[in-house]
């Protein structure tokens, strides 16, 4: 049972972090399309406190800071490679 538990938050965490991703991908897709207003760096402000605070509830969750590490690099990760197939 816990063991199931475990695989379910990890999940989530993870389904999380690659919703944010496909979220800024979407941002940076918009402002491709359209053009920069002043006010463009509001999305990546909202994307760096949504982020940050989802590392802190799965920090207090009971996911370890090793696994939380992990998938904001391979969050970093996913959104570069993203970016460069779509953008470039």
């Amino acid at each position: 049972m816990e063991e199931t538990n475990k695989f379910a938050l990890y999940f989530y965490a993870y389904a999380g972090a690659l919703g944010l991703v496909f979220l800024i991908v979407t941002i940076l897709n918009y402002y491709k399309t359209t053009e920069f207003s002043s006010n463009y760096l509001l999305p990546f402000w909202g994307f760096i406190l949504t982020f940050s605070y989802i590392n802190y509830l799965e920090s207090r969750a009971g996911i370890s800071k090793k696994i939380i590490w992990i998938k904001s690099i391979s969050s970093i990760i996913m959104l570069l490679l993203i970016s460069k197939v779509l953008f470039y």
